[in-house]
C-alpha cells in the first residue's frame, strides 16, 4: 500500500518503462494490461498529486466493476481530477463494453465455418497464434482469448492457460484455434497428439473440446469435420 502511494505520486516520466501502460501495451500486447492500466491508457493524464495510474486505480476501487456498469457523469466528477471530459471517456468505455457483451451473446458457434468467421484474420498473420473460443452449453460464444503468440509449438502450451479462462467464463465448450503462417492448414503429428491430450484433460475438468481449427494459407482444417477425434 505504501509503495502504491509512492508510485501514484510520481510523475509518469519518472517511472520506469515497465510500469507505464502505453509502453507495456506496445511491448507485451494490450491484453497483458491490468484493468487499471487499461483505464489509465484511456484517461491519458492524471491530476495534481496523483498520476494517471493512481487515478485509474482510484476509480476502479471507488466504484468496483458492478458500480461502473451503472455509474453516472455526476458520480464520476465527484472524484478529484475527473472533469466532464474524462467522465465522458469513462462512460464511453463502459457503454462500448456493454454493447460488445450484447453482441457477443448473440453469436453461436455451431460449425467450423462459424469458428473461422471469428478468427479468419489469422490467415494473414505473420506470427503464430493460439486462440481459444469459449461457449456455454447451447453454443453461444462467451469470449475469445489469445493464449500464446510468436514462434510456438502447440505441445509447449500449458493446459492451464487454456482452462483458466474457461473457469472465468464459466464455460462449457472450448474451441482451440491456431494458425500456420504461409503454410497449409493440415495438422502435424504434434498437433494431433496435443489435441487428444487436451481433450482427455478437459473431460476430467468438466469441459468439452468442441473442435480444433488450424488456419493456413489454404483456408482452414477442422479436426471434428475430418474425424480426427
Amino acid at each position: 500500500m505504501e509503495f502504491e502511494k509512492f508510485l501514484y505520486k510520481k510523475k509518469i516520466k519518472e517511472l520506469p518503462e515497465d510500469l507505464l501502460p502505453r509502453e507495456k501495451a506496445l511491448k507485451l500486447g494490450i491484453d497483458k494490461l491490468s484493468d487499471g492500466e487499461l483505464l489509465a491508457l484511456t484517461l491519458g493524464s492524471g491530476t495534481k498529486g496523483i498520476n494517471v495510474i493512481g487515478l485509474a486505480d482510484k476509480i476502479i476501487k471507488t466504484f468496483g466493476y458492478e458500480g461502473l456498469k451503472k455509474v453516472s457523469i455526476e458520480d464520476l466528477t465527484k472524484i478529484k481530477g475527473i472533469g466532464t471530459s474524462k467522465a465522458l471517456q469513462i462512460l464511453a468505455i463502459v457503454e462500448l463494453a456493454k454493447r460488445l457483451c450484447e453482441e457477443t451473446s448473440h453469436i453461436e458457434i455451431n460449425s467450423p465455418e462459424d469458428v473461422y468467421n471469428q478468427v479468419k484474420d489469422l490467415k494473414s498473420e505473420k506470427k503464430e497464434k493460439f486462440i481459444c473460443l469459449y461457449t456455454n452449453s447451447i453454443n453461444q460464444l462467451l469470449g475469445k482469448e489469445t493464449i500464446a503468440v510468436g514462434s510456438l509449438n502447440v505441445v509447449g502450451i500449458p493446459p492451464r492457460d487454456i482452462f483458466l479462462p474457461a473457469l472465468e467464463y464459466n464455460a462449457y465448450g472450448i474451441v482451440m484455434v491456431h494458425n500456420h503462417p504461409n503454410a497449409p492448414s493440415n495438422p502435424s503429428d504434434e498437433d494431433i497428439r496435443f489435441t487428444n491430450e487436451v481433450k482427455e484433460l478437459a473431460l476430467k475438468l468438466g469441459f468439452e473440446i468442441l473442435d480444433h481449427i488450424i488456419v493456413g494459407s489454404d483456408g482452414y482444417f477442422s479436426f471434428r469435420q475430418n474425424n480426427i477425434w
